[in-house]
């Protein structure tokens, strides 16, 4: 079968199912390889793309970074590129040696959807959030191929021989004794440079954020603290209005308790005086009947004398008379 066939059918699969597919055939391995190679190498541009776009964006202080709108957009596309580089040290040796190739098809996958969504969403969720995922698997891939497949490729690094600057001045052919020449596995010292670069500059990110975090921690602690001043204040204040609405109530229970046995002393006297002074009473009130009566009597007595001097001339002089 053509390899641009092979190729075409290929692309149709993700990673994922690339580095599973290399256990079919040695024909799928080598084509499965070369996707996952072009996968990191094209996932590491575009986030380069996407973080000098989104870099050109922000403003210049670094205040008014952390207000903008893309603050999250920085420290995910950060966050990246640490796994990024953390990723490169693990396996671009290997890589560049033709021992291997990246391995786990689905961090690439990770990778890919996260950038994806980072290009189409105009407020993410925070990082920590966001790259959790990313954050597992790749660390569970980078312990995986460190401890069980790194050992067996290392003796299989290609080996240079160093000159004699380089090298013990014994094992030199111009010296005066020859031994055999030492051998130095190449250590692809620019790449390594480079991603220690890249790591430092992550870090660099990171701890700038954890000390925003930090920053953000220490106004909240301080904000809630006062709050709780207050609210101390408040209640030793609710706490000492209590206690005077307390002694208030004890006054007022013991001034009722006096008024009640007061009140229940004069029911007994009044009970007492009433059962003594009934026969007086009785007499008294019939003499005041009869006193009514009797004035009763003598009002009609002059109403009547009234009306009959009423007609006679000397009304006045009659009327005069009869109120002196």
């Amino acid at each position: 079968m053509p390899d641009e066939i092979i190729e075409g059918i290929m692309s149709y699969l993700s990673f994922h199912e690339a580095s599973e597919a290399r256990r079919v055939c040695k024909l799928f391995n080598r084509h499965c390889q070369q996707k996952l190679n072009r996968g990191f190498s094209k996932i590491d541009k575009l986030h380069g793309q996407i973080q000098k776009e989104v870099k050109n964006k922000l403003p210049r202080r670094e205040s008014e970074r952390r207000n903008h709108p893309l603050a999250r957009h920085v420290d995910i596309l950060s966050a990246i590129e640490t796994r990024l580089s953390l990723l490169g040290m693990s396996y671009s040796k290997y890589i560049d040696s033709g021992l291997c190739c990246f391995i786990p098809g689905k961090v690439l996958d990770e990778l890919h959807s996260i950038l994806y969504r980072l290009q189409s969403s105009d407020q993410p969720p925070r990082s920590h959030e966001f790259l959790q995922e990313l954050r597992d698997i790749s660390s569970m891939a980078m312990e995986h191929f460190d401890e069980k497949i790194a050992p067996g490729l290392k003796s299989r690094l290609p080996t240079v021989n160093l000159p004699y600057p380089f090298s013990d001045p014994c094992t030199s052919s111009t010296g005066f004794f020859q031994f055999p020449t030492t051998t130095v596995r190449t250590p692809s010292m620019r790449s390594e440079v480079v991603n220690l670069g890249i790591q430092v500059r992550g870090q660099t990110s990171n701890v700038q954020q954890v000390k925003r975090d930090m920053s953000e921690i220490r106004n909240s602690y301080t904000y809630y603290k006062k709050r709780i001043f207050d609210q101390d204040k408040k209640i030793a204040q609710q706490n000492r209005t209590i206690c005077e609405l307390e002694k208030k109530v004890n006054d007022l229970n013991q001034k009722f308790n006096d008024l009640a046995t007061e009140f229940q002393k004069l029911r007994e006297n009044q009970d007492s005086g009433d059962s003594r002074s009934s026969g007086p009473c009785l007499a008294k009130e019939g003499f005041q009947e009869e006193f009514i009566e009797d004035v009763k009597v003598s009002c009609t007595v002059k109403n009547k004398a009234l009306k009959r001097k009423s007609g006679t001339s000397g009304r006045s002089t009659g009327v005069k008379k009869s109120r002196k």
